[in-house]
Protein backbone atom coordinates (compact mmCIF):
# COMPACT_ATOMS: atom_id res chain seq x y z
CA UNK A 1 0.00 0.00 0.00
CA UNK A 2 1.43 3.20 -0.87
CA UNK A 3 1.93 6.17 2.02
CA UNK A 4 0.27 9.24 0.96
CA UNK A 5 -0.04 12.38 2.80
CA UNK A 6 -4.16 11.81 2.83
CA UNK A 7 -3.32 8.34 4.71
CA UNK A 8 -1.28 9.70 6.87
CA UNK A 9 -3.82 12.33 8.25
CA UNK A 10 -6.50 9.89 7.98
CA UNK A 11 -4.54 7.51 10.27
CA UNK A 12 -3.76 10.74 12.18
CA UNK A 13 -7.34 11.98 12.81
CA UNK A 14 -8.42 8.59 13.59
CA UNK A 15 -5.81 8.30 16.15
CA UNK A 16 -6.79 11.44 17.79
CA UNK A 17 -10.17 10.93 17.74
CA UNK A 18 -10.04 7.74 19.60
CA UNK A 19 -7.28 8.75 21.93
CA UNK A 20 -9.49 12.09 22.93
CA UNK A 21 -12.47 9.85 23.29
CA UNK A 22 -11.40 7.72 26.02
CA UNK A 23 -9.60 10.42 27.67
CA UNK A 24 -12.51 12.85 27.47
CA UNK A 25 -15.14 9.08 29.19
CA UNK A 26 -12.15 7.93 31.29
CA UNK A 27 -10.72 10.58 33.60
CA UNK A 28 -12.14 12.00 36.48
CA UNK A 29 -11.21 15.21 38.08
CA UNK A 30 -13.64 14.53 41.09
CA UNK A 31 -16.50 12.25 41.90
CA UNK A 32 -19.55 14.46 40.73
CA UNK A 33 -17.92 16.68 38.11
CA UNK A 34 -18.10 15.61 34.26
CA UNK A 35 -15.42 15.39 31.93
CA UNK A 36 -17.91 14.96 29.04
CA UNK A 37 -19.37 18.32 30.38
CA UNK A 38 -17.18 20.93 32.20
CA UNK A 39 -13.99 19.79 30.14
CA UNK A 40 -10.31 18.21 31.83
CA UNK A 41 -7.59 20.24 30.34
CA UNK A 42 -8.67 24.14 31.67
CA UNK A 43 -10.08 22.20 34.75
CA UNK A 44 -6.72 21.39 35.71
CA UNK A 45 -4.75 24.04 34.99
CA UNK A 46 -7.47 26.88 36.73
CA UNK A 47 -5.68 26.54 40.00
CA UNK A 48 -1.89 27.54 37.65
CA UNK A 49 -3.67 29.86 35.70
CA UNK A 50 -4.99 33.65 35.47
CA UNK A 51 -8.89 33.02 35.01
CA UNK A 52 -8.52 35.80 31.91
CA UNK A 53 -5.94 34.31 30.41
CA UNK A 54 -6.97 30.64 30.95
CA UNK A 55 -10.38 31.48 29.30
CA UNK A 56 -9.03 33.42 26.20
CA UNK A 57 -6.15 30.17 25.74
CA UNK A 58 -8.74 27.66 26.24
CA UNK A 59 -10.94 29.41 23.26
CA UNK A 60 -8.29 29.73 21.33
CA UNK A 61 -7.52 26.50 21.66
CA UNK A 62 -11.32 25.59 20.67
CA UNK A 63 -11.22 27.79 17.54
CA UNK A 64 -7.62 27.49 15.94
CA UNK A 65 -6.90 24.06 15.97
CA UNK A 66 -10.20 22.78 15.23
CA UNK A 67 -10.01 25.28 12.00
CA UNK A 68 -6.85 24.08 10.69
CA UNK A 69 -8.67 20.65 11.11
CA UNK A 70 -10.88 21.33 9.32
CA UNK A 71 -9.21 22.96 6.63
CA UNK A 72 -7.87 19.32 5.68
CA UNK A 73 -9.51 19.07 2.29
CA UNK A 74 -8.92 15.03 1.74
CA UNK A 75 -11.17 15.48 -1.84
CA UNK A 76 -8.56 17.67 -3.01
CA UNK A 77 -5.49 15.50 -1.73
CA UNK A 78 -6.93 12.09 -2.59
CA UNK A 79 -8.09 13.63 -6.18
CA UNK A 80 -4.14 14.83 -6.93
CA UNK A 81 -2.60 11.69 -5.49
CA UNK A 82 -4.42 8.99 -6.90
CA UNK A 83 -5.85 10.22 -10.34
CA UNK A 84 -3.49 13.46 -10.99
CA UNK A 85 -6.39 15.83 -11.08
CA UNK A 86 -8.02 18.50 -8.69
CA UNK A 87 -12.03 17.67 -8.19
CA UNK A 88 -12.59 20.98 -7.90
CA UNK A 89 -11.57 21.29 -11.67
CA UNK A 90 -14.10 17.82 -12.40
CA UNK A 91 -17.68 17.45 -12.38
CA UNK A 92 -20.17 20.03 -9.96
CA UNK A 93 -16.53 21.27 -8.98
CA UNK A 94 -17.14 20.46 -5.23
CA UNK A 95 -14.46 19.71 -3.01
CA UNK A 96 -16.85 16.83 -1.30
CA UNK A 97 -17.85 12.76 -1.18
CA UNK A 98 -20.76 13.17 -3.58
CA UNK A 99 -18.66 14.73 -6.23
CA UNK A 100 -15.85 12.38 -5.94
CA UNK A 101 -18.50 9.54 -6.30
CA UNK A 102 -19.71 10.77 -8.85
CA UNK A 103 -15.99 11.56 -10.93
CA UNK A 104 -13.89 8.76 -9.71
CA UNK A 105 -16.54 6.19 -7.97
CA UNK A 106 -17.65 4.38 -4.53
CA UNK A 107 -14.27 4.13 -3.33
CA UNK A 108 -12.72 7.19 -3.56
CA UNK A 109 -16.10 9.00 -2.45
CA UNK A 110 -15.58 6.61 0.78
CA UNK A 111 -11.93 7.78 1.74
CA UNK A 112 -13.28 11.21 1.00
CA UNK A 113 -16.28 10.70 3.66
CA UNK A 114 -13.77 8.77 6.20
CA UNK A 115 -11.24 11.73 6.12
CA UNK A 116 -13.82 14.49 6.74
CA UNK A 117 -15.62 12.62 9.26
CA UNK A 118 -12.66 11.40 11.66
CA UNK A 119 -10.93 15.45 11.37
CA UNK A 120 -14.63 16.60 11.95
CA UNK A 121 -14.72 14.38 15.58
CA UNK A 122 -11.42 14.41 16.32
CA UNK A 123 -11.41 18.13 16.32
CA UNK A 124 -15.10 18.14 18.50
CA UNK A 125 -13.54 15.81 21.22
CA UNK A 126 -10.02 18.37 21.60
CA UNK A 127 -13.00 20.79 22.09
CA UNK A 128 -14.78 19.06 24.69
CA UNK A 129 -11.83 17.61 26.24
CA UNK A 130 -10.23 20.79 26.49
CA UNK A 131 -13.43 22.81 27.66
CA UNK A 132 -16.11 20.59 27.79
CA UNK A 133 -19.55 21.00 26.54
CA UNK A 134 -18.78 24.78 25.32
CA UNK A 135 -15.60 23.61 23.79
CA UNK A 136 -17.05 20.83 21.73
CA UNK A 137 -19.97 23.00 20.15
CA UNK A 138 -17.19 26.10 19.73
CA UNK A 139 -15.14 23.20 18.08
CA UNK A 140 -17.76 21.83 15.80
CA UNK A 141 -18.59 24.83 14.09
CA UNK A 142 -14.69 25.91 13.33
CA UNK A 143 -14.13 22.53 11.88
CA UNK A 144 -17.00 23.36 9.44
CA UNK A 145 -15.90 26.46 8.68
CA UNK A 146 -12.64 25.30 8.25
CA UNK A 147 -13.77 22.29 5.85
CA UNK A 148 -16.06 24.88 4.02
CA UNK A 149 -13.37 27.58 3.55
CA UNK A 150 -9.80 26.30 3.94
CA UNK A 151 -6.55 28.01 4.70
CA UNK A 152 -4.59 25.55 3.14
CA UNK A 153 -6.71 25.24 0.02
CA UNK A 154 -7.31 29.04 -1.03
CA UNK A 155 -10.85 29.34 0.74
CA UNK A 156 -11.80 26.83 -1.79
CA UNK A 157 -13.57 24.15 0.03
CA UNK A 158 -16.73 21.74 0.12
CA UNK A 159 -20.25 22.19 1.02
CA UNK A 160 -19.47 20.97 5.02
CA UNK A 161 -22.19 18.32 4.42
CA UNK A 162 -20.43 15.13 6.19
CA UNK A 163 -18.62 17.45 8.61
CA UNK A 164 -22.24 18.93 9.69
CA UNK A 165 -23.45 15.70 10.15
CA UNK A 166 -20.05 14.00 11.68
CA UNK A 167 -20.81 17.13 14.19
CA UNK A 168 -24.61 16.33 14.72
CA UNK A 169 -23.64 12.32 15.34
CA UNK A 170 -20.93 13.00 17.54
CA UNK A 171 -22.93 16.32 19.39
CA UNK A 172 -26.29 14.66 19.90
CA UNK A 173 -26.87 11.14 18.12
CA UNK A 174 -30.51 11.49 18.54
CA UNK A 175 -31.02 14.55 16.34
CA UNK A 176 -28.40 13.13 14.04
CA UNK A 177 -31.23 10.68 13.92
CA UNK A 178 -33.82 12.89 13.27
CA UNK A 179 -31.96 14.95 10.40
CA UNK A 180 -30.94 11.62 8.74
CA UNK A 181 -34.18 10.48 8.20
CA UNK A 182 -35.18 13.62 6.66
CA UNK A 183 -32.36 13.48 4.65
CA UNK A 184 -33.13 9.96 3.44
CA UNK A 185 -36.85 10.54 2.86
CA UNK A 186 -35.76 13.65 0.41
CA UNK A 187 -32.95 11.92 -1.51
CA UNK A 188 -34.67 8.45 -2.07
CA UNK A 189 -37.92 10.47 -3.52
CA UNK A 190 -35.77 12.81 -5.27
CA UNK A 191 -32.29 10.97 -5.98
CA UNK A 192 -31.01 14.91 -5.24
CA UNK A 193 -27.99 14.67 -2.85
CA UNK A 194 -28.15 18.47 -2.36
CA UNK A 195 -32.24 18.36 -1.18
CA UNK A 196 -32.09 15.73 0.89
CA UNK A 197 -28.77 18.23 2.97
CA UNK A 198 -30.77 21.10 2.70
CA UNK A 199 -33.59 19.90 3.90
CA UNK A 200 -31.48 18.22 6.72
CA UNK A 201 -30.10 21.41 7.32
CA UNK A 202 -33.05 23.66 7.03
CA UNK A 203 -34.84 21.03 9.86
CA UNK A 204 -31.62 20.75 12.43
CA UNK A 205 -32.18 24.17 14.44
CA UNK A 206 -35.88 23.08 15.15
CA UNK A 207 -34.58 19.73 15.85
CA UNK A 208 -32.49 20.85 18.80
CA UNK A 209 -34.38 23.38 19.90
CA UNK A 210 -37.82 21.52 20.23
CA UNK A 211 -35.28 18.29 21.57
CA UNK A 212 -34.33 20.08 24.58
CA UNK A 213 -37.84 21.29 24.96
CA UNK A 214 -39.62 17.66 24.62
CA UNK A 215 -36.62 16.07 26.81
CA UNK A 216 -37.14 18.50 29.90
CA UNK A 217 -40.57 18.04 29.85
CA UNK A 218 -40.88 21.92 28.83
CA UNK A 219 -38.16 23.07 31.27
CA UNK A 220 -35.53 23.69 29.96
CA UNK A 221 -34.51 25.05 26.37
CA UNK A 222 -31.04 24.49 24.19
CA UNK A 223 -28.47 25.68 25.14
CA UNK A 224 -26.76 28.80 23.67
CA UNK A 225 -23.78 26.80 22.17
CA UNK A 226 -26.19 23.97 20.89
CA UNK A 227 -28.57 26.55 19.00
CA UNK A 228 -25.57 28.83 17.62
CA UNK A 229 -23.98 25.82 15.85
CA UNK A 230 -27.11 24.43 14.66
CA UNK A 231 -28.35 28.10 13.12
CA UNK A 232 -24.81 28.26 11.36
CA UNK A 233 -24.94 24.86 10.08
CA UNK A 234 -28.51 25.64 8.68
CA UNK A 235 -27.92 28.51 7.12
CA UNK A 236 -24.26 27.81 5.76
CA UNK A 237 -24.92 24.37 4.19
CA UNK A 238 -28.34 25.70 2.42
CA UNK A 239 -25.62 28.89 1.03
CA UNK A 240 -23.03 26.95 -0.06
CA UNK A 241 -26.16 25.06 -2.00
CA UNK A 242 -27.06 27.90 -3.58
CA UNK A 243 -26.29 26.47 -7.22
CA UNK A 244 -27.82 23.76 -6.66
CA UNK A 245 -30.83 25.53 -6.06
CA UNK A 246 -30.64 27.56 -9.32
CA UNK A 247 -29.69 24.10 -11.17
CA UNK A 248 -33.02 22.20 -9.55
CA UNK A 249 -35.05 25.24 -10.40
CA UNK A 250 -33.92 25.27 -13.80
CA UNK A 251 -34.13 21.35 -14.28
CA UNK A 252 -29.94 20.94 -14.66
CA UNK A 253 -29.52 19.15 -11.23
CA UNK A 254 -27.58 15.34 -11.80
CA UNK A 255 -28.86 12.62 -9.58
CA UNK A 256 -27.25 10.21 -8.21
CA UNK A 257 -28.36 6.57 -7.61
CA UNK A 258 -26.43 4.20 -5.74
CA UNK A 259 -27.19 1.52 -7.60
CA UNK A 260 -24.19 0.61 -10.29
CA UNK A 261 -26.93 -0.45 -12.95
CA UNK A 262 -29.28 2.04 -12.57
CA UNK A 263 -26.15 4.55 -12.73
CA UNK A 264 -25.11 3.14 -16.10
CA UNK A 265 -28.98 3.04 -17.37
CA UNK A 266 -28.95 6.83 -16.95
CA UNK A 267 -25.94 7.52 -18.32
CA UNK A 268 -26.91 5.53 -21.52
CA UNK A 269 -30.00 7.07 -21.60
CA UNK A 270 -28.26 10.64 -21.17
CA UNK A 271 -25.70 9.61 -24.02
CA UNK A 272 -28.66 8.50 -26.59
CA UNK A 273 -30.43 11.75 -25.69
CA UNK A 274 -27.41 13.77 -26.59
CA UNK A 275 -26.49 12.18 -29.81
CA UNK A 276 -30.31 12.41 -30.93
CA UNK A 277 -29.76 15.99 -30.55
CA UNK A 278 -26.85 16.54 -32.43
CA UNK A 279 -28.23 14.54 -35.63
CA UNK A 280 -31.01 16.98 -35.42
Amino acid sequence: MKITLSRILTALYGILFILFLVLTLTLRIEEATSVYMTGYLAKILEPHVENNLLLVLSYAVCVILPYFMGSTMFAVLISKEKYGRDIRDLGSKNAGMTNMFRVYGKHAGIATALGDSLKTAAAIFLGRFVLGEVGAYLAALFAVLGHMAPLWFKFRGGKGVISSATAMLVLDPIYFAVCLVVFCLVFFTTHWVSMGSIAAAFVYPAVVYYGAKIRSGGAYSATLPAMIFACFVGVMVIFMHRQNISRVYYGEEKKMYLSKKKRQAVAEAEKQLKEEKKRK
